[in-house]
């Protein structure tokens, strides 16, 4: 006669981490619908107008746990910023066009034309970054991405160019990119997007600025 094992019954223990695992799964399900549902609402309102009792009422989520996750707007913001950064990097992960490269302003050039698709193609992105609301923290977090995305950019034309001495304690690709997004924000606040002129006349200005540090003619990288 074979002796029947029984199985160990479930332990307190092992009940609260599931229970914790599905809640853990649940707030995340919920975090993510309620920046997706922002990102829809800003489509068609304003960040100044925005508010978090908007969010709860589209996304169908009570405005207490909304307010669990964003206690105020500005959060919000900063969390939809963050996954512009992410954005950001992604453009410039991206391989460039190395058959169009004849001069080093070609490389600037791809670049800006994609973040200006993803600008044109993102209400929220253009509120966000380039908007006259903007609060002084997510500014600032854009002034530091810009530093890192500038850095990153530096990088491609050393890939292609011998590039001269450059400054040490500022980096002329983030000011570039700064200078650009300026002219960007004009547009925004005149035409609610960043038309052809104004997409070319942030180009021009940003590379008439480069070329005050890049001399028009470099030697390729063997």
């Amino acid at each position: 006669m074979t002796d029947t094992v029984e199985a160990p019954e479930k332990t307190g223990k092992e009940t609260s981490r599931k229970a914790g695992r599905k809640q853990q799964v649940r707030g995340l399900e919920r975090r993510r619908l309620i920046m997706e549902v922002t990102r829809e609402l800003l489509e068609y309102t304003s960040t100044s107008e925005l508010s978090l009792y908007q969010v709860a009422e589209k996304s169908g989520i009570p405005p207490s746990s909304v307010y669990h996750f964003f206690p105020k707007t500005d959060v919000l913001f900063q969390a939809l910023v963050e996954e512009i950064f992410t954005e950001f990097d992604a453009i410039l992960e991206q391989p460039l066009q190395t058959d169009e490269i004849h001069h080093w302003s070609d490389i600037f050039r791809q670049l800006q034309q994609r973040f200006v698709a993803c600008y044109r193609e993102n209400k929220y992105v253009r509120d966000l970054i380039l908007g006259q609301h903007v609060v002084s923290s997510i500014r600032h977090a854009d002034y530091e991405h810009d530093n890192q995305l500038g850095c990153r950019i530096h990088g491609h034309h050393q890939q292609f160019f011998q590039l001269p001495p450059l400054p040490q304690t500022y980096n002329i690709f983030a000011i570039a990119l700064q200078i650009a997004d300026k002219v960007y924000s004009i547009s925004h606040q005149e035409h609610g997007n960043i038309t052809d002129t104004m997409a070319q006349e942030g180009l021009r200005a940003s590379l008439a600025y480069l070329g005050l540090y890049l001399p028009q003619q470099m030697m390729r990288q063997p």
